[in-house]
């Protein structure tokens, strides 16, 4: 379709013998909000960190505007903004130092970045907090203050990893009138989520990703009534039958030590260039069943946040 902003084709994910994503095609077209919900440990984040640039896939290819994402290589930090669930913003730094220094990263500067980031702080809603430390700010600042810094650069498409994980209901309202208001400004939202009755609130369409596989793709309406559903939760319980729940469950066990490996390296202070090498490290020693491997990530990790953190306030004091 001529809207179809972004293409999987085929595309496969494997971290060491391990299957996260099987042979998944998906569209997304431009200027929606699209969710792509499923259970815990099903590969939502992965097909987020496919489309950054994190990963490269196995097999297939992701295509934006019919132009392969990874012979573009530029075109990925021009044209998205990524805020995963754990928030890639440095906590000994102010909202408005957080802004500033993800603008420059992005290379957004001198004027223009002074009135993005004010434009940004308005729609975060964090006026009256743009001087306080990162690391004093509630749960749902930060996740406001991520998506800014997500924001600064104006990209074209925004993914979102779990955005309303950990908020309490009011929090989660908030979060979801944001989503609706930054996408009014014509960004297409590329977001995960296990909330099901968000997603069909907020998204114009779905995908429901379950044993590796993209199963089911469309609008909430279309796929609630193939299912003779209500509501995507009721489509859910009838996904996971009894057979389904036990091949679900089977197909978790052996992903266990993958999540675990994956999270260690996702750390903090990273941002798209910052974790390359660090997924790089994650993707070569997969399988592997070491402590002694995942305390060098940590450490590692901490090493190359206190070193930007270090070239950055530099960085800010020849400016």
């Amino acid at each position: 379709m001529d809207n179809d902003l972004i293409q999987f084709k085929e595309v496969t994910k494997k971290f060491g013998k391990n299957v996260v994503l099987d042979s998944i095609n998906l569209t997304i077209p431009e200027g929606q909000i699209i969710g792509i919900i499923g259970a815990s440990g099903e590969g939502k984040s992965t097909i987020l960190k496919l489309l950054a640039s994190f990963y490269k896939p196995t097999k297939g290819k992701i295509y934006y505007k019919k132009k392969d994402i990874f012979k573009n290589k530029k075109l990925i930090s021009r044209i998205f903004g990524l805020s995963i669930e754990n928030g890639s913003f440095y906590e000994r730094l102010n909202v408005k130092e957080n802004l500033l220094h993800f603008g420059r990263l992005y290379g957004v500067k001198g004027s223009i970045l002074k009135k993005r980031v004010d434009e940004i702080i308005k729609l975060i809603g964090l006026e009256d907090a743009e001087k306080t430390l990162a690391k004093n700010l509630s749960l749902g600042m930060k996740k406001r203050l991520d998506i800014g810094c997500a924001l600064v650069h104006n990209p074209a498409i925004l993914i979102l990893d779990e955005p309303t994980a950990d908020l309490d209901p009011l929090l989660r309202e908030q979060m979801m009138h944001l989503i609706k208001k930054i996408n009014s400004h014509k960004t297409t939202v590329i977001l995960t989520t296990q909330l099901l009755l968000e997603a069909e609130e907020v998204c114009e369409k779905v995908a429901i990703l379950f044993n590796e596989k993209i199963i089911e793709e469309g609008t909430p309406a279309k796929i609630k009534k193939k299912y003779h559903s209500k509501d995507l939760n009721q489509v859910f319980n009838k996904l996971f039958s009894k057979k389904g729940r036990k091949s679900y469950q089977e197909s978790a066990i052996k992903k266990t030590k993958l999540n675990l490996l994956k999270k260690t390296g996702e750390l903090k202070g990273s941002l798209m260039v910052d974790q390359e090498k660090l997924n790089k490290l994650i993707e070569e020693h997969a399988g592997e069943d070491s402590d002694d491997f995942l305390e060098e990530i940590k450490v590692s990790g901490t090493k190359s946040q206190d070193s930007s953190l270090k070239q950055r306030r530099k960085g800010d004091k020849d400016d």
